[in-house]
């Protein structure tokens, strides 16, 4: 059994909290947050682009600290879980894994390459576990396109798209999510899932072309951004941005069309996951419920039981897609072709 300590009780924090539940491999025995309300014995539920649930959180069993540095001398906790603001990301990493605690590090990984790198150094240095969650490469829809892709049932791949959409992320708190100097903005912290993804089954390409608008920002930040990645024998496309009106219904989905027919997915599919054949029959894909959020931490609670490193995320894919994400924001500044 591994003894978790989750620090950070915002959405995503309250999110992982919840999760716990599903993971027969973890036992979470400590919390932390900066603001002592979130971590009273009765926490109140928050929500984000997901819902939330409304019940409160019953912490009165757990050890209730408010900062990173008591969760450290915890000597009960095996696992740091950090859901912190993005800018926190490598500084708290670093310190957890030079503590000796294995680490689960919320995407994206850092805010640019230089972070990522320091936090892989402090891994390998330590002898300890580096795990990023990124849950998209666990959500049983893109699983099923993953695996259909390596089966090689879509047969030659023509092209594919990639959408996330959402209203402005008002939720966290004191508006962190919308200072892009301390998450990224729209395409570090929102784009970075598609971006993630499509590089683990695609594999990285020469080179993107990203155009970019803003609705609720203004200058460096970037509210939407469509990307063409530039592979040699795919049309590949990915669209996100969080600039839409409050009420604006979270969306993510894809198209892949092979020459063997089209995967195609959305939240507001019926049904949501289809294969269109390329004989005309439609067939619905056989997938689990649910979301990627407990697969992605039972995956890597069986990791630290086994001692074995990651292998269906690694620390070097998720900087990787940081990478990416940076040649991007480039090409949109420029107007201009960036190669990788």
């Amino acid at each position: 059994m591994i003894r978790v300590g989750l620090v950070g009780l915002g959405f995503m924090g309250q999110n992982h909290f919840r999760t716990y539940a599903e993971v027969p491999g973890a036992q979470l025995v400590a919390v932390a947050d900066k603001v002592p309300e979130r971590v009273a014995s009765e926490a109140a539920s928050l929500s984000g682009n997901l819902g939330g649930d409304p019940h409160p959180l019953d912490l009165c069993h757990l050890s209730r600290y408010t900062s990173l540095d008591e969760v450290l001398a915890d000597e009960s906790v095996d696992c740091v879980d950090l859901c912190t603001p993005t800018h926190l990301h490598a500084e708290m990493t670093v310190r957890a894994l030079e503590a000796g605690k294995h680490v689960i590090c919320e995407k994206p990984m850092a805010l640019n390459v230089a972070e990522g790198e320091r936090m892989i150094a402090a891994a390998e240095a330590s002898d300890r576990l580096l795990f990023i969650a990124q849950c998209i490469r666990f959500w049983p829809a893109y699983e099923v396109l993953a695996e259909m892709i390596a089966a090689g049932d879509l047969g030659r791949l023509v092209s594919a798209k990639f959408t996330r959409l959402s209203s402005a992320p008002t939720w966290a708190e004191s508006g962190w999510l919308l200072d892009t100097d301390l998450s990224g903005g729209a395409l570090l912290d929102l784009h970075i899932h598609d971006v993630d993804f499509l590089l683990s089954v695609l594999g990285a390409p020469p080179a993107v072309l990203a155009r970019a608008g803003n609705r609720i920002s203004s200058g460096e930040p970037v509210d939407h951004v469509i990307t063409t990645y530039l592979y040699e024998d795919l049309v590949c496309v990915a669209e996100g941005g969080w600039g839409f009106p409050a009420g604006f219904p979270f969306y993510m989905g894809f198209q892949v069309l092979g020459e063997q027919g089209c995967l195609d997915f959305g939240l507001s599919n019926d049904p949501p996951l289809a294969f269109y054949r390329a004989d005309g029959e439609r067939v619905i894909p056989d997938y689990p419920a649910g979301d990627g959020y407990g697969r992605e931490l039972n995956y890597f609670m069986e990791c630290l039981e086994k001692g074995e490193q990651p292998t269906r995320v690694t620390a070097q894919g998720a900087l990787e897609a940081v990478g990416v994400v940076a040649a991007e924001r480039e090409s949109v500044r420029t107007g201009q072709i960036v190669a990788l």
